[in-house]
């Protein structure tokens, strides 16, 4: 009989092929810096995933809900805006420390922001559940566009990741507490007192948020530096605070806008003096811009 060699082929070859490439130094030294990265960067991710979870930013309480709505509307008297880290370097909750974010507060403004402009559009007599859902669209809207590009923004330009989805989603969503107490400010005064406050609350959630922001957008050594990409972040870090009062005020104007003959918050008060006649036959007095002139109403047999 006439045998084939098994190593004419190259079986023999081929068989032991894997372990020659496993075995090339170039090869190995790629693998072991490899699989260094990755376990850096699980740990990172892991660090991040634990450490953010939802359920972070709704443990909350009622000394928290307090302190932090005084931040949102009385920023200037706050003095220590640093966010507190426990012994594993992970950030403390929000019911600890009253400079961490959270969703409650948004949400719960959220919410608000739509039951007052459904309110506000009732006493106008415009009220209609289309018009309350565009409201709440546009909303939403808002908050997800101006989101989206925070994070456009941070990958494009190389910007650091601590700044997490839902930390930019609290962060951009404080603004309803603002415009609540304009909207409120509103139906007490009308225009003048709108404006005012929503001036207000506008200079003080720009203040907030380039307090508080800052802590995530600019690391230690990017606060000391003046490297481009100090530049970059606070691009961002301006970005993030300096388009809050545009959205205050263009989310609030059409709820506030005037309708003739419509009285407003005003109305609910003179039908409760009997004077439902008279809004009825348009006999209530009323000032060039619209509101109600009290000093002539006074004076009416």
């Amino acid at each position: 009989t006439f045998g084939v060699p098994q190593d004419m082929f190259g079986v023999s070859s081929m068989g032991n092929f894997p372990q020659q490439i496993m075995a090339d130094p170039m090869l190995s030294a790629a693998k072991q810096i490899g699989t260094q990265f990755a376990e850096q960067q699980k740990q990172k991710f892991a660090k991040y995933l634990s450490a953010f979870q939802l359920r972070y930013y709704f443990a909350v309480d009622n000394a928290y809900v307090g302190k932090k709505l005084g931040i949102l509307l009385f920023p200037f008297f706050h003095t220590d805006w640093a966010v507190r880290y426990d012994n594993s370097d992970a950030p403390i909750p929000p019911r600890f420390d009253v400079n961490a974010p959270d969703l409650y507060i948004p949400i719960m403004a959220f919410v608000t922001y739509i039951l007052i402009s459904g309110f506000v559009l009732g006493i106008q007599g415009r009220f209609t559940p289309e018009q309350l859902g565009i409201i709440t669209t546009n909303a939403m809207a808002y908050l997800i566009f101006e989101n989206i590009i925070v994070f456009v923004t941070k990958y494009i330009m190389n910007i650091s990741q601590a700044l997490s989805l839902w930390h930019s989603l609290a962060y951009s969503s404080y603004k309803f507490v603002g415009m609540n107490v304009s909207l409120v400010a509103f139906l007490i005064g009308g225009k003048v007192f709108y404006y005012a406050t929503l001036a207000y609350t506008s200079l003080a959630i720009v203040l907030f948020l380039l307090r508080t922001v800052k802590n995530f957008v600019l690391d230690i050594q990017s606060m000391y530096s003046y490297d481009e990409g100090k530049k970059r972040k606070l691009y961002l870090l301006l970005f993030i605070s300096f388009t809050q009062p545009f959205i205050m005020w263009w989310l609030t104007s059409d709820v506030t806008a005037f309708i003739p003959r419509k009285l407003g918050f005003a109305q609910l008060a003179l039908s409760g003096m009997g004077l439902n006649e008279a809004i009825s036959k348009g006999q209530v007095p009323l000032l060039p811009d619209g509101e109600v002139d009290y000093e002539a109403l006074l004076k009416m047999p």
